[in-house]
C-alpha cells in the first residue's frame, strides 16, 4: 500500500476522521481503497503522483478545455513541471465536478462526497468484505439484462443532455450491485458543447455498451443513437 500518510493528515486538520481499511485495486492513473470517512464506510480513489503517470494518452480528451490564465495555459502547452501538476489537478477536479453534476441530475453512478488534494471520496458499492464486481465479470439472468441495459441507457442520455460524453464507457467501468449497474470513472469525460469529436466518442460509447449486452437480446446501435439528439 502506497504511502498515504500525508493524505491522513490533511484529511484531519479539515475536521474529518478517515481510516484506510484495504485497498481494492490499482490502475495506471489511481488506486482504490475501501475506507472509513467520518464513520462512514466510502471508497477513496487516490491519483497518482503527476511525476509517476502520462498525460500523453489524455490529450484526446482533454481537447476543447481552456485554462483561464495565460500563465496556465503557457505552462500546460510547454508540458513543464508546473504545466503537469495543473493538467494533474484539473483531471482530479473535473472527475469530482463531473460525478457531482451527474449524481444530482439523477445518473445512476457512486454518490460523491468530498475531494481532497489527489483523493476522491465517494459511496462504496460493496460492503466490508465484498466490492460490486464488474459488468463483464457478471452473467446476468434476460430480465436483469433488459433492466440493466435500460438504466444504462438512460444514464447516458442524462450524461449527453447536460452535454456531457463519458468518452471511455463499456462494460469494464460498469458495476453491478444490489441488481443495479453503476457508471464509473469519469475523468476523462468531455463537454459535447466544445469538443471536436464529441459525437464520435458517445459513438464509441454506445457501441462498447451494445456490443455487451447484445448477446442477452438484439440491439440496433444506428437506432440507439438515433435517441441521442
Amino acid at each position: 500500500m502506497e504511502n498515504l500518510d500525508a493524505l491522513i493528515e490533511q484529511t484531519n486538520a479539515l475536521g474529518h476522521k478517515l481510516e484506510i481499511l484495504s485497498h481494492i485495486k490499482s490502475g495506471k492513473e489511481a488506486s482504490v481503497f475501501r475506507a472509513l470517512f467520518d464513520e462512514r464506510l466510502v471508497a477513496m480513489k487516490v491519483y497518482k503522483n503527476p511525476d509517476e503517470r502520462s498525460f500523453q494518452a489524455d490529450d484526446s480528451y482533454l481537447a476543447g478545455k481552456f485554462y483561464k490564465s495565460a500563465s496556465a495555459r503557457k505552462a500546460v502547452a510547454k508540458k513543464n513541471t508546473f504545466g503537469r501538476k495543473l493538467k494533474h489537478e484539473n483531471w482530479i477536479k473535473r472527475e469530482f465536478f463531473m460525478l457531482q453534476k451527474l449524481y444530482k441530475a439523477g445518473a445512476t453512478i457512486p454518490e460523491p462526497i468530498l475531494q481532497i488534494d489527489r483523493a476522491i471520496f465517494m459511496e462504496l458499492l460493496g460492503d466490508e468484505k465484498n466490492v460490486a464486481p464488474r459488468l463483464v465479470d457478471v452473467e446476468l439472468s434476460p430480465k436483469d439484462a433488459v433492466t440493466a441495459f435500460k438504466d444504462v441507457v438512460e444514464s447516458m442520455k442524462i450524461f449527453w443532455n447536460l452535454g456531457i460524453v463519458h468518452a471511455d464507457l463499456s462494460a469494464y467501468n460498469i458495476l453491478w450491485w444490489k441488481s443495479k449497474p453503476y457508471i464509473i470513472d469519469f475523468p476523462q469525460s468531455i463537454d459535447a458543447r466544445t469538443h471536436p469529436e464529441a459525437r464520435g466518442m458517445l459513438h464509441r460509447d454506445l457501441k462498447n455498451v451494445s456490443k455487451y449486452f447484445d448477446k442477452y437480446r438484439p440491439i440496433d446501435p444506428q437506432r440507439l443513437e438515433a435517441e441521442f439528439k
